[in-house]
């Protein structure tokens, strides 16, 4: 999807993915044990036109002083006006659901040999409203690991690097043994 036309007309968008640093991550659903894909509400839902137009996963090198393991995870958005709650305007919970995926995918590369993490907790403090349509980066970086728990930050920005909405999560990695 990183030649999607919303992508390619945006210089800082190409800029971004000429960074030779970046590690692309592949989405490869896996189906558990009842034949489902995970990420059904991004699957099936959201990564439809108007709503998000295009995606790519990515992970890079963070410069975040409180990251703990030298790596965030990345993904750049295109969207629509089908995500807005006011129009012209992202809709809150869309912000929320972004974070929390993003933190999510943070947590589940941080302990990599553990059944996915579930979120226990995010709270998210919205900086500035996210107008559609556009393309926004969402990042994501673990903080701390503790047994189970994995502390995470994320941001969604722009391309200028302003914040639209910042969170902070607590995930709890599956028991091994556990889908």
């Amino acid at each position: 999807m990183a030649d999607h036309p919303d992508f390619q007309r945006l210089p800082w968008v190409q800029k971004l993915l000429r960074d030779p640093s970046l590690a692309f991550v592949p989405e490869t659903p896996r189906s558990d044990r009842k034949g489902m894909a995970p990420n059904t509400m991004f699957n099936a839902v959201l990564y439809k036109p108007g709503a998000i137009d295009a995606h790519v996963s990515f992970q890079r090198p963070c410069a975040e002083p409180d990251n703990s393991s030298g790596i965030e995870q990345c993904m750049l958005f295109s969207i629509g006006p089908h995500v807005d709650g006011k129009v012209g305007r992202a809709h809150g919970g869309f912000n929320s659901l972004i974070l929390d995926q993003l933190t999510g995918s943070a947590a589940f590369f941080a302990v990599p040999d553990s059944p996915p993490p579930a979120t226990a907790t995010l709270t998210v403090d919205y900086k500035a409203p996210i107008s559609t349509p556009c393309v926004i980066l969402a990042r994501a970086w673990v903080i701390e690991v503790s047994g189970r728990k994995i502390w995470v930050r994320g941001v969604i920005e722009d391309g200028e690097g302003k914040v639209m909405a910042s969170g902070k999560a607590l995930f709890i990695a599956g028991r091994p043994g556990t889908l």
